[in-house]
């Protein structure tokens, strides 16, 4: 379902992803864990365009794009593969909780008013959100807002739903109210793609995890594999540390 072939993306003479391929199967839970600036969200954002790669092919289903010779209406076309949820929420302040879900589908998919609020409550309703459609995002706690992104996401039916540390921004407590939305959404079959830092739900909900470190894939197995008998020196050395702290929040 989707093609990644030696996508490559330099700044500043700094390589920050170095000929990545790969392949995505349909309905796939792909996690993408690592240490910090090892790219795993320059490598997402690129994915729907957001950073665009000096070179390289990406495929989404039937469309392919070649990034050496992208055109401007490639761009457009090529985002309307996929949905991306932000570590911050990007909902626009002035609309509620309804009128935030239902724009893209205004806009961008040209559906009457009438089919976008159908679409946008049944979204809302699935993230536990039904009582709150009429609220702005300064109504609703960060938690509440990134259900928001996520049913705003999931209207616009994307082949692939792109999820950028989206609890990073959260308080402690609010964390599992997204998580678990996260999860609902998995189990509903959609093909995932997320960066996160919290392991244990990688752990649960993945199909397949790749560490990155410095711009290449050096793992990639299924959340066992790769947690339990990771190959690589990097990765023991980052799970390492991850168990530690695991641990350590269970010591008495």
């Amino acid at each position: 379902m989707i093609s990644i072939r030696d996508l490559t993306l330099n700044f500043n003479q700094n390589c920050i992803l170095n000929k990545i391929s790969l392949d995505i199967k349909q309905h796939e839970i792909i996690a993408i864990i690592g240490a910090s600036g090892a790219g795993k969200s320059t490598l997402l954002r690129c994915l729907n365009l957001l950073e665009k790669p000096q070179q390289g092919q990406i495929r989404i289903d039937k469309m392919q794009i070649d990034l050496a010779k992208i055109k401007h209406s490639d761009v457009v076309q090529f985002r309307q593969q996929s949905a991306m949820v932000f570590q911050q929420f990007n909902l626009f302040q002035q609309k509620n909780a309804l009128e935030n879900v239902m724009e893209g589908l205004l806009v961008v998919k040209k559906l009457s008013k009438e089919q976008a609020t159908s679409i946008a409550l049944e979204k809302l309703t699935a993230v536990g959100l039904s009582e709150r459609i009429y609220h702005y995002p300064k109504q609703l706690s960060g938690g509440q807002q990134q259900r928001v992104a996520i049913a705003r996401a999931l209207a616009m039916n994307p082949k692939v739903l792109l999820l950028d540390e989206p609890t990073s921004a959260l308080d402690p407590e609010l964390v599992g109210e997204v998580l678990m939305c996260i999860k609902q959404a998995a189990l509903s079959g959609n093909t995932m793609i997320l960066v996160s830092h919290e392991m244990q739900f990688v752990r649960e909900i993945a199909s397949r995890v790749l560490f990155l470190d410095q711009g290449q894939i050096i793992e990639d197995g299924t959340p066992k594999q790769v947690f339990n008998n990771p190959t690589n020196p990097r990765t023991k050395a980052f799970l390492s540390r991850y168990y530690a702290t695991f641990q350590s929040d269970y010591e008495i």
